[in-house]
């Protein structure tokens, strides 16, 4: 008897507990609101950097960058005491592909970012080792 009283107890507590799934009518852009900086492998972010509204950020430091970068990339050093004024300056509505050497800077820029409101965050997974294992281009 005692267990008969406990199900329905269970069962609420179960599914009071459900994360809220979206409908059908939440659109893409709602839910990148919601969602955290995505970590994407280095196929994934090489087509994005080629869509419209797309910004390719690389947080390295300028030593770093004088042996090269990811075409089209602006850069903004993570290290670089005004890099969160700079960063801020960014427009929140483009999608964001952020990068460094093996990715726990630009994981950090990323997160920052997503933080202060940008919606479409993207960090490059693995760095630019990643990227040079599939031989993407890389500029001097």
């Amino acid at each position: 008897m005692r267990s008969m009283l406990l199900i329905p107890i269970f069962s609420l507590f179960f599914f009071s507990c459900q994360p809220e799934k979206a409908t059908s009518d939440t659109t893409s852009e709602e839910m990148a609101k919601v969602s955290a900086v995505k970590n994407i492998r280095a196929i994934e972010f090489e087509d994005l950097s080629k869509e419209a509204n797309t910004i390719i950020l690389d947080v390295r430091t300028p030593a770093e960058v004088a042996d090269g970068k990811i075409p089209n990339a602006i850069v903004i050093d993570i290290n670089d005491p005004e890099f969160k004024t700079k960063a801020l300056l960014l427009d929140k509505k483009q999608s964001i592909l952020v990068y460094c050497s093996a990715g726990v800077r630009s994981a950090q820029a990323a997160e920052f970012l997503h933080q202060q409101g940008f919606e479409l965050v993207y960090h490059l997974k693995g760095g630019l080792g990643e990227w040079f294992q599939n031989d993407f281009p890389f500029e001097k």
